[in-house]
């Protein structure tokens, strides 16, 4: 995908930051993702707010990753966790 001439890439849960960070850099492309919605919100196995941590985290220092879901939103999920999650976010670009 990388390759194919796009200009971003979304990513599942299942992907590795850092191994998608270092494709898109070297394709100079962006890249999008991997919150995991399965065990975060879904099956509420994961800590939302660690789970944002992670991937803010591992993508801190690569160019072009913009943070997002790593696969859809159901009606299914827990919406608390999901804004444990959003609110995570928001206070990393505090800090």
């Amino acid at each position: 995908m990388a390759s194919s001439g796009a200009q971003s890439i979304a990513i599942d849960e299942c992907m590795d930051l850092a191994f998608v960070g270092e494709i898109a850099r070297q394709q100079h492309i962006g890249f999008i993702g991997n919150l995991h919605v399965t065990s975060a919100l879904f099956e509420q196995t994961e800590n939302p707010t660690a789970d944002t941590r992670r991937c803010l985290d591992s993508a801190r220092d690569i160019p072009g990753y913009v943070f997002g879901l790593g696969g859809p939103i159901t009606q299914h999920i827990d919406t608390e966790r999901l804004d444990e999650a959003i609110a995570e976010y928001y206070q990393s670009r505090q800090r």
